[in-house]
C-alpha cells in the first residue's frame, strides 16, 4: 500500500488531455473512475466484476494511462495478462494509443499555458502486456535450470500433443493392461487425465489410492451387483491402468523438451512455489499487475500468480463470473469469489473489497433484459455479487424475436428470412462512407446444426462462413476433400468412397454401383455374393452403413485399381468410362500421399474443380474462404510433423469436440454471415445474432448429464484430489451397505454433477445473447432426429418471456402430444438417381449453353447502337467481361497476418505479391540437404556455446542455405577460428515475442554478447553472400526485441550478421529504429 502517493491528475483531467487530441474521447463513468483513481482504488489487491460489453479493456487501459500520467509507474512496469494474443494485442494498442494521445495533449496544454518547451513525463510507450501462457513460458525459460530441465522450446500445440498421445496408446504393451474403451476414447482419457493431474498437482499414486478406496467401498457392498456399481468399478480400474501411461506421457515431454501449455504453467507454478526469490524479482519488476478474464484462469495459473504477487501487491483482477464457460478446459471453479483468499490485502488497506462495471456499451435494451433474466440464477453462484447489466445512455430499444418451428430445416429457413432484409440493407450502407455495414452471426451449440443453416442461407443468396476446424468439416467443399483424403489413406473408407461415387463428379447410378460391387466381390469372395446390398444401402439413405461391411467396401476400393479388367458389359458405357478415369486419377492422387498434406489437398482441389465451383457459387475470391481456412489448418498440422493418417484422425477429433478446440478469437467480418460455436464467439460481438436449437437436452446440452463425473469417466481425477474440492460435488458411500443402495447413491451423484455442469450451460446462454448488439433471433423446433418431440428449453422460455413484453414471438404451431412420433419417421423420400446436380435448371442451362455456342462472335468495341436499350446491353456486356477479367486477373487484397516472424516480414518487404499468395495458399518450405546442414550447424553452435540444444526448426531464419562446397565440418572449423568462438556468449538461442504496430513478431536470436556499450546480437549465416538492406530488417527486429527483454535503451544494442564460410562479421549501423519498423508494419 502506497499511502504517500499523491494524485496530480484525476481520471477526468487525464481524459481532458486526451480529448485535446481526440475530441470524441469521453470522460470515464462513475464506475470507471472508482477503478482508475488511486484515491478510491489504491495500489493494493482489487477485484473488478465487469459485465459483458462494459468497457473493461478501455478501463484497464485508462488505469495504466492514469498511473503513468501521475508518475506512479512506467508503462513497462505494469504487467498486463490476458488469454489470447488478439486480446493482448488489442490492449497493448489501446494503451499505446492513449499514451501517445496523452503526451500530445499534455504538450498542447503546456504550451498553451506556459509558452515554454515541454518536458514529457515519460518517453517510452513500451508496455508489458502479454498472454498468461507467454508469461509462464518466460518464467520457465529463465528459471527452468533450477528444476534440472531445459524449456526453451515453443510449447506443443493440441495437434502435436494428440499425436504423441496417439503413438503412446497404440504402442502400449505393458503386461496385464486392459481397457474396454476404443482407442480413440483411451487417447482422449489419457490427455484429459494428464491435463487434470498437472492442473491440480496430483501424482499418479494419489489417483490410484483414491480409485482403490472407491473399489474397497464398492467391494464391501452386499447383495447382487448391478450395472451402475459395475460401471463405477470398471472406471476406477481403467483409470488406475492409465496412470503408468500418463507418467510415460509426461516423462517423454520432459525429457524431449516438448512441453505442452499445461506443462509450462504447472512447472512455472512449481518454480514460483519452490524459489521465493523469483517472486521477489517479479514484484520489483512489475509494481502493478492487471489480470484480464480472471474467471477463466486455471488452478495452476492462480497458484503461479498468487505465489509471485502475494503480500498485498497491487494486483487487479478483472472478470465476469457469468462468462465462466471453460471449466471443461481446466478453468478453476469460483476463482473470482476466492480472489481475496489468494491475494489478501494488507492490514490497513482502504480499497473496496469489490469494484463493478455494470453499464454495457454493447447491447440494446431488449437484449439486456434477456441477458439479465438468463444470468439471474448464476449471478451469485461464485460467492460474489454480480450486478445486473444496465443500458448505456442513448441505447436503442433493440429488436428481439423468438420462435418455435417444426424442425431444424424450418429454423434455418426462418433465420435466412430474418436476415434477408437486413442483409439487403447492408448493400446500401456499404455505399455510404459515413456508415458501417451490419455484422451477422449464427451461434450454434451443436456443430451438426451448421450444414442445415448454411444451406438455408445459401438458398437465400446470403454468403456465409463457418469458423473453426470442427465446423469446417461440415462445409460441402471441405467434406468432399476429406472424403478423398480418406479414400486415399485407407482401403476401408467405404462411406467416403460412396460419397464420391454418387456425388456430382462421378455420379454413378444403381446399375453401375451394383456392377462395381459384383466385380469387387468376385475378386474377394466369389460370384455368389449379394452385390445388391450396396444399392440397398444407397436407396435406404444410409450409404455410411456400408462402412460396417469392411470386406465388401475394402475390396471395392482396391477393385478400382483393376477396373480395366472388369466386364465392361456389366456397366453402363458412361459409368465404366468414369470409373476407369477415376481409377487413374486415384492412382495419381495416391502417388502424392507421401508428400506434404497441403500439396495433396491442393491436388485434390484441382481434381474436384473446387476453385471453379466456389467461384461460380459466390462471386470473387471470398467464395474459397473455407478452402483457404482448411489449408491453413492442414499447414499447421503438417508443421507438427503429422502424417496423413494422423491428420484424418485429428479431423475426427476436431469434428467430435462440441465445445471446440482451443481456437483463437473470432475475427468479425461484415462481408458474410459467420457461423460458429458459442464457445468460439466469446470476446466478439455482432450487430445481428441468431441462436438456433434452444430445445431441451440440446441447449442446455444433454452432454451436461455427466461429463465431469469422475465415477464414470476415466479422464477426470477423483474430485477429492482437486484444488477446488470444496466446490465440486463429492461422493459419499460411507452410510451405504448394499449394491442396490449404492446404485441409488451413484445415480443421485450423477444428478449433482449434472446440476453443477448445468450452471455452465446457463452461463453459455448468457454469453450467446450478449454477443448481439441490436438484433437477436432465438429459435427452437419440436422435431429433431429422434422419434419423440422436443420441448423448448428453459433458456428458450426465459427469452420468450422477455420477447412477449419487449419483442416478437412466432409460435404458430400446435405443440405435439407427449406421445406423438416424428412425422418424418414414415415419410418415404424418393428421388431420381443418378442425381442431376442442376435438377430442374438442367434444360434451361443446356439451352443457354447451346445459345452461346451457336451465337456469332461480336467485337463489342466496334459495335454501336442508336437504340438506348441496345446501347445499355452493350455497356453491360463490356462491364461483365471487365469484371470477370478483374476477378481472375486483378490483384486481390489479402489481410496481413497478426503474427509474423522476422523472415516473413522481410519476404513481405521484398515481394508483397508473392508473400500474399503464400498466405492465401500456404506451401511447405522445401528443405534440401544444404539447408538441413545449416540447421545442423545452428544446433552445433548452440551446443558448443552452452552445451545443450532444444529448439524448433521453424524458428530458424534460414534466408541463405548453406553453400554446396561447404561441408558441416568445414563450417565448424571456420567458426572455431573466428572471433566468436573464444568469447563467452551472454545468451544463446533466445526466444522472443514483441508487438510492432499491432503485429506479434516471434523469433529467436542466435547469440547475444556483452559489449562496453551494452550488448551485441549476432545471427549466424551459413552462406557467404552479403545480405541486402531488406535482410537487415531481421537485425533491427532482434535488436529491438533484446532491448525490450533486457529493459535497456535500443541504442545500447548493436547487431551483426556473421558469415561463417568467410569468417566476416557484418555490423550494420543504419538499422531501422522502432518508429520505422512501426511504419513498415503499420
Amino acid at each position: 500500500m502506497n499511502i504517500e502517493l499523491e494524485e496530480k491528475y484525476s481520471p477526468q483531467q487525464v481524459a481532458a488531455f486526451i480529448r485535446l487530441i481526440d475530441p470524441n474521447f469521453p470522460d470515464p463513468s462513475e464506475e470507471q473512475s472508482l477503478i482508475i483513481s488511486i484515491k478510491s482504488n489504491p495500489l493494493e489487491p482489487a477485484v473488478v466484476i465487469a459485465g459483458a460489453g462494459s468497457g473493461k479493456t478501455e478501463t484497464m487501459a485508462s488505469r495504466v494511462v492514469y498511473l503513468v500520467a501521475n508518475g506512479f509507474d512506467r508503462p513497462d512496469q505494469i504487467l498486463g495478462l490476458t488469454f489470447t494474443r488478439k486480446a493482448a494485442g488489442e490492449l497493448n494498442l489501446r494503451i499505446r494509443k492513449r499514451l501517445g494521445q496523452l503526451l500530445k495533449g499534455m504538450e498542447k496544454a503546456h504550451i498553451a499555458a506556459n509558452n515554454a518547451p515541454f518536458e514529457p513525463p515519460f518517453k517510452s510507450l513500451d508496455t508489458a502486456v502479454t498472454t498468461y501462457h507467454s508469461y509462464a513460458g518466460r518464467i520457465l525459460s529463465e528459471h527452468s535450470i533450477r528444476l534440472g530441465i531445459d524449456a526453451d522450446s515453443q510449447p506443443m500445440g493440441e495437434a502435436a500433443l494428440w499425436m504423441m498421445a496417439n503413438r503412446i496408446v497404440r504402442n502400449w504393451d505393458e503386461a496385464g493392461y486392459t481397457n474396454e474403451s476404443s482407442i480413440k476414447t483411451i487417447i482422449e482419457d489419457l490427455m484429459g487425465l494428464t491435463s487434470q493431474a498437472l492442473e491440480h498437482q496430483v501424482s499418479g499414486d494419489a489417483i490410484i489410492e483414491q480409485d482403490n478406496k472407491l473399489l474397497a467401498e464398492l467391494n464391501r457392498m452386499s447383495g447382487p451387483s448391478n450395472e451402475g456399481v459395475r460401471k463405477a468399478a470398471l472406471t476406477a480400474v481403467q483409470r488406475s491402468g492409465l496412470v503408468a501411461m500418463m507418467e510415460r506421457f509426461l516423462e517423454e515431454r520432459r525429457t524431449s523438451g516438448q512441453l505442452s501449455f499445461d506443462d509450462q504453467i504447472s512447472l512455472a507454478a512449481r518454480i514460483a512455489q519452490n524459489f521465493p526469490d523469483v517472486g521477489a524479482l517479479e514484484r520489483s519488476k512489475y509494481p502493478v499487475v492487471l489480470l484480464d478474464e480472471y474467471q477463466d484462469t486455471s488452478h495452476s495459473q492462480v497458484r503461479l500468480l498468487s505465489t509471485l504477487f502475494s503480500h498485498g501487491h497491487a494486483v487487479t483482477a478483472v472478470g465476469d463470473p457469468c462468462q465462466s464457460i471453460y471449466t471443461w478446459r481446466g478453468a478453476a471453479a469460483g476463482t473470482i469469489g476466492a480472489f481475496n483468499n489468494y491475494f489478501p490485502k494488507n492490514d490497513g488497506s482502504t480499497g473496496a473489497k469489490q469494484y463493478n462495471l455494470s453499464r454495457t456499451y454493447r447491447n440494446d435494451i431488449s437484449i439486456l433484459e434477456v441477458a439479465n433474466v438468463i444470468s439471474e440464477g448464476v449471478r451469485t453462484s461464485d460467492g460474489v455479487e454480480v450486478l445486473p447489466l444496465s443500458a448505456r445512455i442513448g441505447a436503442g430499444k433493440g429488436e428481439l424475436t423468438c420462435g418455435i418451428y417444426e424442425n431444424l430445416e424450418a429454423e434455418g429457413l426462418a433465420i435466412a428470412e430474418y436476415f434477408k432484409p437486413l442483409w439487403l440493407e447492408n448493400e446500401v450502407l456499404r455505399k455510404d462512407p459515413g456508415k458501417k455495414p451490419r455484422t451477422f452471426a449464427v451461434l450454434v451449440r451443436k456443430k451438426s446444426q451448421i450444414a442445415v443453416i448454411q444451406e438455408a442461407l445459401t438458398a437465400a443468396d446470403i454468403p456465409s462462413e463457418v469458423l473453426g476446424l470442427g465446423g469446417l468439416i461440415h462445409v460441402p467443399e471441405v467434406a468432399d476433400i476429406v472424403s478423398i483424403l480418406k479414400v486415399i489413406n485407407s482401403p476401408d473408407a467405404g462411406g467416403a468412397l460412396m460419397r464420391h461415387l454418387t456425388g456430382p463428379r462421378i455420379n454413378l447410378g444403381a446399375r453401375d454401383i451394383a456392377a462395381l460391387g459384383k466385380f469387387s466381390r468376385s475378386r474377394a469372395v466369389g460370384e455368389g455374393s449379394d452385390s445388391r446390398s450396396l444399392v440397398r444401402n444407397i436407396i435406404e439413405g444410409n450409404p455410411l452403413s456400408t462402412d460396417n461391411d469392411d470386406i465388401v467396401m475394402g475390396s471395392l476400393i482396391d477393385a478400382l485399381d483393376e477396373i480395366s479388367s472388369a466386364n465392361a458389359h456389366d456397366f453402363s458405357q458412361a459409368g465404366f468410362a468414369r470409373l476407369t478415369q477415376f481409377s487413374s486419377d486415384l492412382r495419381r492422387l495416391r502417388s502424392r500421399a507421401s508428400g506434404s498434406i497441403t500439396d495433396l489437398i491442393l491436388e485434390i482441389e484441382r481434381y474436384l474443380n473446387l476453385e471453379a465451383e466456389v467461384a461460380l457459387r459466390e462471386e470473387g475470391i471470398h467464395g474459397r474462404r473455407h478452402l483457404d481456412r482448411f489449408l491453413d489448418e492442414a499447414s499447421k498440422f503438417a508443421r507438427s510433423g503429422g502424417s496423413l493418417n494422423n491428420f484424418i484422425q485429428w479431423l475426427d477429433v476436431a469434428s467430435d469436440e462440441e465445445g471446440g478446440l482451443k481456437a483463437g478469437s473470432a475475427e468479425v467480418d461484415d462481408r458474410v454471415v459467420q457461423i460458429l460455436t458459442i464457445h468460439m464467439s466469446k470476446g466478439a460481438e455482432w450487430d445481428v445474432v441468431a441462436i438456433p436449437g434452444l430445445a431441451k437436452k440440446v441447449f442446455p446440452s444433454e452432454s451436461s448429464k455427466s461429463p465431469e463425473n469422475w465415477v464414470f469417466n476415466e479422464r477426470f481425477i477423483p474430485f477429492e484430489l482437486r484444488s477446488d474440492a470444496h466446490v465440486v460435488p463429492q461422493l459419499n458411500l460411507s452410510q451405504v451397505t448394499s449394491n442396490s443402495d449404492a446404485n441409488k447413491v451413484l445415480d443421485a451423484y450423477k444428478d449433482l454433477c449434472a446440476d453443477y455442469r448445468m450452471s455452465e450451460e446457463i452461463r453459455l446462454g448468457y454469453v450467446a445473447v450478449t454477443r448481439a448488439k441490436t438484433h437477436l433471433f432465438c429459435s427452437t423446433s419440436y422435431w429433431g432426429e429422434g422419434v419423440k418431440p422436443l420441448e423448448p428449453s428453459s433458456l428458450y422460455r426465459a427469452i420468450e418471456l422477455v420477447a412477449q413484453q419487449s419483442g416478437r414471438v412466432i409460435d404458430e404451431l400446435t405443440p405435439p402430444a407427449a406421445d406423438a412420433r416424428n412425422p418424418q419417421e414414415d415419410v418415404e423420400v424418393s428421388a431420381l438417381w443418378p442425381r442431376d446436380p442442376l435438377g430442374a435448371k438442367r434444360s434451361t442451362f443446356d439451352a443457354s449453353v447451346e445459345k452461346v455456342r451457336s451465337a456469332q462472335q461480336l467485337n463489342l468495341d466496334a459495335e454501336s447502337a442508336d437504340d438506348q436499350v441496345m446501347k445499355s446491353w452493350l455497356e453491360d456486356a463490356q462491364a461483365i467481361i471487365a469484371e470477370s477479367a478483374e476477378g481472375f486477373g486483378a490483384s486481390q487484397v489479402v489481410p496481413r497476418p497478426t503474427r509474423m516472424s522476422p523472415s516473413s516480414i522481410i519476404a513481405m518487404k521484398k515481394d508483397p505479391e508473392s508473400f500474399a499468395l503464400n498466405i492465401r495458399r500456404p506451401m511447405p518450405r522445401a528443405r534440401d540437404e544444404y539447408s538441413s546442414r545449416g540447421t545442423a550447424f545452428h544446433l552445433w553452435v548452440e551446443q558448443h556455446l552452452r552445451g545443450n540444444s532444444i529448439f524448433d526448426d521453424e524458428d530458424f531464419d534460414l534466408l541463405q542455405p548453406i553453400e554446396e562446397d561447404r561441408t558441416l565440418e568445414e563450417l565448424k572449423a571456420t567458426w572455431l577460428a573466428s572471433e566468436w568462438a573464444n568469447r563467452n556468449a551472454h545468451k544463446v538461442e533466445v526466444p522472443f515475442e514483441t508487438v510492432i504496430a499491432g503485429t506479434l513478431v516471434r523469433g529467436r536470436i542466435d547469440a547475444i554478447y556483452k559489449t562496453e556499450q551494452g550488448f551485441e546480437v549476432v545471427d549466424w549465416k551459413t552462406g557467404s553472400k552479403v545480405l541486402d538492406e531488406d535482410s537487415a530488417i531481421q537485425l533491427a527486429i532482434y535488436r529491438l526485441a533484446w532491448a525490450n527483454l533486457a529493459g535497456i535503451p535500443v541504442e545500447n544494442v548493436s547487431a551483426a550478421f556473421h558469415y561463417v564460410p568467410t569468417g566476416v562479421t557484418d555490423r550494420r549501423t543504419n538499422l531501422m529504429n522502432q518508429a520505422q519498423l512501426i511504419a513498415l508494419l503499420g
